[in-house]
């Protein structure tokens, strides 16, 4: 019985040690989660920091940027094994040979602890100096418009964060300033000429613009100055020699050709706005070249001057700051954007659907789009429903912040990590 007794003892350790083998094999973490999550934590944290310093233009605060230039994640599974055995002779430790014998190890429960360990460590820069501000600072480049002009952005929604001011000159002298500010009492007239240059088809193109280099040349001027290639040679440059005058004694004028962003509409409507052939069709441009503009027909000098002043990334901010002002106002004033007849409105449902941004103050909102404690202790949230073109804007935002970020404008050593 002794012999028979080891023998079916010795048989279950065999089995124990291949079960608790078993439980220490390899697991594999899954990095594809774990780097979704990350890019899920950098997206929420880049769209709370622009809607707090939305909030703090909105009461005149000092606004503050910062970066997350790295993160580093780190992840891991552990298995713990164990083990939980009956003995039929009494209780005794599984190191107890004697005992284990005499009494057999009738059961053998072998287990494994998974923990999952998974963290990421950032750093985070201020972007609080020269290079990142004058360019904060500076007005938009015309440029920057035309590149959201697009038709999968409503030409309404870009243009009212962009456009920061209408100014019209009559002939007779008199003037008209419409301020994009809902503050103001003038806002719905500011909306009405902004949807009539947007049915107009006001946008930024690139145009070719000449500029002339002193005055007309003589033919034996001509090489002189620019060698004995020069009619061959400057074809392929962007200077060109213009003939002017008669036939007989032709002069040359020297024209630099360059290419620059330029406001542009399609119809003939005002005196400062030239036409221009651009793809087989004509285009009228804003020119301030007085030479140009003193060649214009009298007719057209009867026009109106249009001015529209493009706002910095700053001034959007100051804007968006006017409009949750005004939404959170005694008197709610919300900015709403009717699609124009050219453009679209792709929002779900009817509440708040033209809406340019929605705030909340102190309302419960399940699983807002962005959730921020302000400095009074309210708290302020975007919903994630009903909440119009909000995500666009702060989406529109963040890219026009991107612009913004040229080289230096993010210190090399970051002032913060965080773990």
């Amino acid at each position: 019985m002794k012999f028979f007794s080891k023998t079916r003892n010795h048989l279950s350790l065999s089995v124990m040690g291949l079960l608790l083998g078993g439980c220490a094999s390899t697991f594999t973490p899954d990095f594809s989660e774990m780097s979704a999550k990350y890019a899920y934590s950098l997206e929420q944290y880049q769209t709370n920091s622009i809607f707090q310093n939305i909030l703090r233009s909105a009461d005149n605060r000092m606004v503050s940027f910062l970066d997350m230039p790295t993160i580093n994640g780190s992840g891991a599974i552990g298995v713990s094994p164990s083990v939980g055995a009956l003995f039929s002779g009494g209780s005794a430790p599984l190191n107890a040979g004697y005992n284990v014998i005499q009494g057999g190890l009738s059961t053998v429960t072998p287990s494994a602890a998974l923990t999952l360990n998974n963290s990421f460590t950032f750093t985070q820069s201020s972007l609080d100096n020269a290079v990142f501000w004058t360019s904060y600072l500076n007005e938009l480049p015309k440029e920057t418009v035309k590149y959201f002009s697009h038709n999968h952005i409503p030409k309404e929604v870009i243009m009212s964060m962009v456009v920061d001011e209408i100014e019209i000159f009559q002939p007779n002298g008199k003037s008209t300033v419409l301020i994009n500010n809902p503050l103001r009492p003038e806002h719905d007239q500011f909306q009405q000429y902004l949807y009539k240059i947007i049915g107009d088809g006001f946008s930024a193109q690139l145009i070719d613009e000449s500029e002339k280099l002193g005055s007309p040349l003589t033919v034996d001027k001509v090489v002189p100055r620019f060698g004995d290639q020069a009619f061959s040679m400057l074809k392929d440059s962007n200077i060109l020699l213009k003939q002017v005058g008669d036939s007989k004694n032709p002069l040359y004028q020297p024209t630099q050709v360059s290419r620059k962003y330029k406001f542009c509409i399609t119809s003939d409507q005002y005196a400062n706005f030239l036409p221009v052939k651009k793809y087989g069709k004509t285009l009228y441009c804003e020119d301030n070249n007085e030479e140009d503009l003193l060649k214009t027909s009298a007719a057209k000098k009867q026009q109106p001057t249009l001015i529209v002043r493009v706002r910095s990334t700053n001034n959007i901010f100051e804007y968006l700051g006017q409009v949750v002002k005004a939404q959170l106002a005694d008197k709610p004033y919300v900015v709403t954007l009717p699609p124009s007849a050219s453009t679209f409105n792709n929002n779900k449902g009817t509440l708040n659907r033209d809406a340019l941004l929605i705030v909340n103050k102190d309302r419960p909102t399940p699983k807002p789009f962005a959730m921020i404690v302000g400095r009074d202790g309210s708290t302020y949230s975007i919903p994630s429903d009903d909440n119009g073109y909000s995500p666009l804007t702060i989406k529109l935002l963040s890219q026009l912040m991107s612009l913004q970020k040229l080289p230096g404008s993010i210190p090399a050593s970051p002032s913060v990590l965080l773990k």
